[in-house]
């Protein structure tokens, strides 16, 4: 699947599961970051950021459990994302360090 041109309609999820190689993973979630950090909905998360920025998701993802519960209604899509994504990178292979895009 080419993910640049993945619907909109997807689930982030779904999209960032689907990515089909390391680069166009990273694009997915900065996209993903932006949106969700753009109504400032996770402002609360200790450390969410700085885990982001350095595309430290099993971290990001902990410190939003830590911070709304694994069961919260506002953010209940945003662990599954996370998870996505590091399952994703898993199956891509080791990771580089790519710069983030801004």
């Amino acid at each position: 699947m080419n993910t640049e041109h993945a619907t909109t309609d997807q689930p982030w999820a779904i999209r960032v599961s689907r990515a089909d190689s390391s680069e166009a993973l990273d694009r997915l979630m900065d996209a993903w970051h932006e949106g969700v950090t753009a109504g400032g909905g996770l402002q609360g998360a200790i450390g969410f950021d700085s885990h982001m920025e350095r595309r430290d998701w099993e971290s990001a993802k902990h410190s939003i459990e830590r911070t709304y519960g694994r069961s919260s209604r506002e953010h209940r899509f945003t662990p599954d994302t996370l998870s996505a994504a590091i399952q994703s990178r898993r199956m891509l292979g080791p990771r580089l360090t790519y710069p983030r895009l801004t």
